[in-house]
């Protein structure tokens, strides 16, 4: 698929009842993704565990780790083993890039893998790391595999690849890591490219106040530590569907987000997960073509509250061009 402007897929882009179930069914039947990462990572699928376990939703938010139910989207989670994820990734190996570039690389040169066509890598820690290189390596397999890429396979079955944010570490906006994201999502507007902005995500609460300048950690704590986002909100939205999802209250059948790395104490903090598990979805729908609305904006909040920073819905910075023609 060819896009004129970048998706940026953030903390606005959670409210998967505004897309249209149709584009959701054209995810399952169209994408096929590798998804690799480690305990930071499996938030999404933590998240996407409980969608796809909410009785209310039955089988929309399905999802197939071995992709052998057509009815369900094929993500191939932990799909490319042979690096962890990108944080292993700074140094060059001998074919003159990053490890996880040449694990890619041997992944998608398969035949057997010809029908993946997004490719999805996260961080564990970001702090420290080389992002220039992270960048630079993000554009090698764009270049090969993407819509008119030199690789050979890239004229049939070409690839869509997911940059990634990474999570915060208590450091707050005058961090290194703050920086880094910073620069990734700069690269990402400026180049047209696809982000699913993780931090950003994880930054803002439901009603769309702020916590990572407080500075704020990875479960969510932030200021003095003695406050966290995640059980504050829950704690003046029971009944919410999203309190539902979070905590099981009241739904037969389905005890809740029961697991969230890094984010399962307070046992509220599952919160982060669901989420991020909402946004997958949101960016599945547009990697299958969805173009979100220009109203989608108008009088939704993000999850069904009010919003303190005078936003509703998914800020669409911009959007796919077209569906993906995919094979």
């Amino acid at each position: 698929m060819t896009s004129e402007a970048a998706t940026i897929v953030n903390h606005h882009c959670t409210r998967i009842d505004r897309i249209p179930s149709a584009w959701i069914d054209l995810a399952k039947s169209q994408l096929h993704v590798v998804y690799q990462h480690t305990s930071h990572g499996s938030q999404l699928i933590s998240g996407m565990n409980a969608l796809a376990r909410f009785p209310e939703f039955g089988e929309l938010y399905d999802w197939d780790d071995d992709g052998q139910r057509v009815s369900a989207l094929d993500l191939d989670d932990e799909g490319i083993p042979e690096v962890r994820d990108l944080s292993e990734g700074d140094e060059i190996d001998q074919y003159g890039v990053t490890p996880w570039v040449t694990a890619t690389r041997n992944l998608l040169d398969n035949p057997v893998n010809h029908h993946v066509n997004v490719v999805m890598w996260s961080w564990c820690s970001i702090d420290g790391h080389d992002i220039d290189r992270y960048l630079e390596n993000m554009e090698i397999l764009i270049e090969e595999y993407g819509e008119g890429g030199t690789s050979a396979r890239a004229a049939e079955h070409p690839v869509q690849f997911v940059f990634m944010t990474g999570h915060a570490e208590g450091q707050g906006e005058g961090g290194f890591i703050h920086s880094a994201n910073e620069q990734i999502r700069n690269h990402c507007r400026e180049n047209d490219r696809i982000l699913y902005d993780f931090a950003d995500i994880e930054s803002y609460d439901p009603d769309g106040n702020y916590y990572y300048d407080q500075p704020m950690w990875e479960n969510l704590d932030y200021g003095d530590g003695s406050r966290n986002w995640a059980r504050d909100w829950l704690g003046a939205n029971a009944g919410l569907e999203l309190e539902k999802l979070t905590t099981g209250n009241d739904v037969d059948g389905y005890a809740g987000c029961g697991e969230c790395a890094h984010s399962d104490i307070p046992a509220a903090a599952n919160l982060n997960c669901v989420i991020k598990g909402q946004a997958a979805w949101w960016l599945m729908a547009q990697l299958a073509g969805w173009d979100p609305p220009d109203d989608i904006n108008d009088n939704d909040p993000p999850n069904g509250s009010s919003s303190s920073d005078g936003s509703s819905g998914c800020f669409i910075e911009t959007i796919m061009a077209h569906p993906p023609g995919i094979k």
